[in-house]
């Protein structure tokens, strides 16, 4: 495989509730059920400086040229079971940040990102059921591109931003507009246990290099179309937004960063399945059952 393409992931083996970091390789397609997978130690975890690891390596790298596991998981991918591909400290998300999606929640523009938490508990893996809350009116998907942190970012300049990324996958910011709408405050309404489905892999991106602009999020549910937009769109790019937050806090190996959905939020009912994926580069399909 002359140019070959890394992703780096987590799986449960059947009866085991650990999970496993195994890193994938192909041709640039997203992997499929025959890809096989070799276990790795955690590349995001030895990245870590308060964890022994090294302040200047970015996970990016380790994962790419970390050694395989002797005796480790082996094998195509359909034997195991997909949990969330990172396992994060932080997972620090973006409101507002497609000018269409703020019109038609009628809210302003905003002037400054707008950032808020999930819980680390809110995630869930590619294929994993998603259990809706009872008694609320409206529950909704949010397609979004989530950047994962490589290297340790504090205090970084703009054109310096992303160097710290080591690679991207895909999320849903699931929110309840109810508790959304009538505490003000998003914690309860985008913070339910699965509230942030994301995955199915991170695909290990080149350094300092963007997405192009005119890739595009898309939201399906039940196979029709609701989310559609380029990234360029964004109000504030991904460059903007980790400098931004990284004035206030330090960003490590492993986070995670939502960067915004487009217009088109949808309304989930039991019984539907959303997916999400990126047209015109290949992060696979994150897909999440609701029941």
């Amino acid at each position: 495989m002359a140019d070959r393409t890394g992703w780096v992931g987590r799986v449960r083996v059947p009866g085991e509730p650990r999970e496993r970091v195994v890193r994938l390789w192909t041709d640039g397609a997203a992997p499929g059920p025959r890809t096989e997978v070799e276990e790795i130690e955690d590349p995001f975890a030895a990245a870590i400086p308060w964890k022994g690891g090294d302040s200047r390596a970015n996970a990016q790298t380790l994962a790419l040229t970390a050694p395989a596991i002797a005796g480790g998981l082996r094998g195509p991918l359909e034997q195991y079971t997909l949990a969330p591909p990172v396992r994060p400290g932080k997972i620090i998300c973006v409101g507002r940040n497609y000018r269409a999606h703020a019109e038609e929640m009628g809210n302003d523009v905003p002037e400054e990102p707008i950032l808020f938490f999930k819980p680390s508990t809110a995630l869930l893996g590619s294929g994993q059921p998603l259990s809706l809350p009872r008694g609320y009116q409206r529950i909704d998907m949010e397609s979004e591109l989530v950047a994962v942190i490589g290297r340790q970012a504090c205090q970084v300049a703009r054109d310096e931003a992303l160097q710290y990324v080591a690679g991207y996958t895909l999320g849903n910011d699931v929110s309840n507009r109810d508790l959304q709408r009538g505490d003000k405050l998003w914690t309860r309404g985008k913070g339910f246990d699965g509230f942030a489905p994301c995955g199915p892999f991170v695909r290990l991106w080149p350094l300092s290099t963007p997405l192009p602009d005119d890739a595009r999020i898309r939201g399906f549910l039940d196979d029709e179309p609701r989310q559609d937009s380029a990234l360029g769109l964004m109000i504030f790019d991904l460059a903007f937004v980790l400098s931004y937050v990284s004035r206030v806090m330090t960003l490590e190996p492993g986070d995670l960063v939502y960067t915004g959905t487009p217009e088109g939020v949808s309304a989930l009912e039991p019984g539907q399945v959303v997916r999400i994926e990126l047209q015109g580069v290949d992060l696979g399909s994150l897909v999440t059952p609701l029941v």
